[in-house]
């Protein structure tokens, strides 16, 4: 029963932790992209209308890829039920998930053109710090559960 009540402790802060990072990371620009190559910090220094005019261009190309890249997983999970040959259907998601990424390295680099050199330097230091504290919550995160006597990446037997 300690054990139950322990993992249960741990797995509610653990959410609390995860709600509180989600909560963190949105805001304006969060999601913008589908898996955006552009930090988030980035949609707070440039205006609406600077990334939309970045943007407006790759809106048609982009939904093509990504619908791409639908039909292919799709394809793949049909034939891998079916017990069909994957070979080809792993190669088409490949690509298709190539020229995706091809786009939104484009793009990304369309939206990072509008930034100032000192407005770069600000970015990356603070995605070097952003990364710091990530590491350091995930150290303390690590301890806590220890301190629960919950394991990571191991199961509970009792």
């Amino acid at each position: 029963m300690k054990r139950v009540y322990s993992s249960s402790i741990a797995i509610g802060l653990i959410m609390a932790a995860l709600v509180t990072g989600v909560a963190y990371g949105a805001g304006k620009g969060h999601g913008h992209g589908h898996g955006s190559l552009v930090p988030w910090i980035v949609h707070r220094m440039l205006s609406r209308q600077q990334i939309q005019s970045a943007v407006a261009g790759e809106k048609g190309n982009l939904k093509t890829l990504y619908s791409q890249v639908h039909a292919a997983k799709q394809q793949l999970s049909q034939d891998l039920v079916a017990g069909k040959d994957t070979t080809a259907d792993v190669q088409a998601l490949e690509t298709a998930q190539n020229n995706l990424l091809v786009e939104k390295v484009k793009l990304a680099q369309n939206i990072l053109s509008n930034l100032s050199a000192t407005q770069r330097t600000q970015v990356s230091q603070f995605m070097t710090q952003l990364a710091s504290m990530k590491q350091s919550q995930h150290q303390q995160m690590a301890q806590l559960l220890q301190q629960f006597g919950v394991n990571q990446g191991s199961e509970d037997t009792q």
